[in-house]
């Protein structure tokens, strides 16, 4: 009986110790994912789909003068949204609003370039950039929500290993310190803890 006491006992300690890390880790979660970099000049602005006001994020950086090129990535579109085109309903798709938003701030059509198509995930979008930007961008400007940016970052260094990605976060998508009381927050915090696990137990969207 001794031996089997100590054993629970053991157990009951690393789930309470286990418990605590958690705990701690989503507690502080606002400060470590939203830690976004400051931006630098670069050779591109690249915008992750698929909330489109991250586009307005995109545009201050061109018109503060961090790159001359914005590209955004086209993601893969939600079966619910296809769905409502098949009936005439027309879907504003990410890449088309946040087209518009650029225009509407001064970024010239010439200077705004899609990346890919059908894209499904973080990881398809770094490999997508890895491909089209290569080696021809020494400095990456990548434009995300603050929710993402940890991720991303992670993402990003391991698909572009030769050029230095910067990630900033979008304005339009706050990150309150406190999350867990707002309702917002309280869907993307525990989405986002559950993607950075799966991405590094080695799965992703491809």
């Amino acid at each position: 009986m001794g031996c089997l006491k100590r054993c629970v006992l053991a157990v009951v300690a690393l789930v309470a110790a286990q418990a605590a890390i958690l705990t701690f880790v989503a507690w502080h979660a606002a400060a470590w994912l939203g830690a976004d970099d400051k931006p630098v000049k670069a050779d591109a602005v690249l915008v992750l789909g698929a909330e489109p006001t991250r586009a307005i994020t995109a545009a201050d950086l061109y018109q503060e003068g961090f790159a001359n090129v914005i590209y955004l990535s086209v993601p893969r579109r939600e079966r619910r949204w296809v769905a409502l085109a098949a009936d005439g309903i027309r879907w504003p798709w990410f890449e088309e609003t946040a087209r518009v938003l650029l225009r509407n701030r001064g970024v010239p059509d010439s200077q705004i370039r899609l990346l890919g198509e059908d894209l499904p995930s973080t990881v398809a979008e770094a490999a997508e950039a890895a491909r089209t930007l290569g080696a021809r961008a020494s400095t990456l400007l990548v434009v995300t929500s603050r929710y993402h940016v940890y991720r991303a970052r992670l993402i990003f260094a391991e698909a572009l290993p030769t050029t230095r990605v910067l990630v900033v976060a979008s304005g339009a998508e706050p990150l309150p310190e406190r999350w867990w009381t707002d309702q917002e927050a309280m869907r993307n915090v525990p989405l986002e803890l559950a993607k950075l696990v799966f991405y590094r137990l080695g799965m992703s969207f491809k």
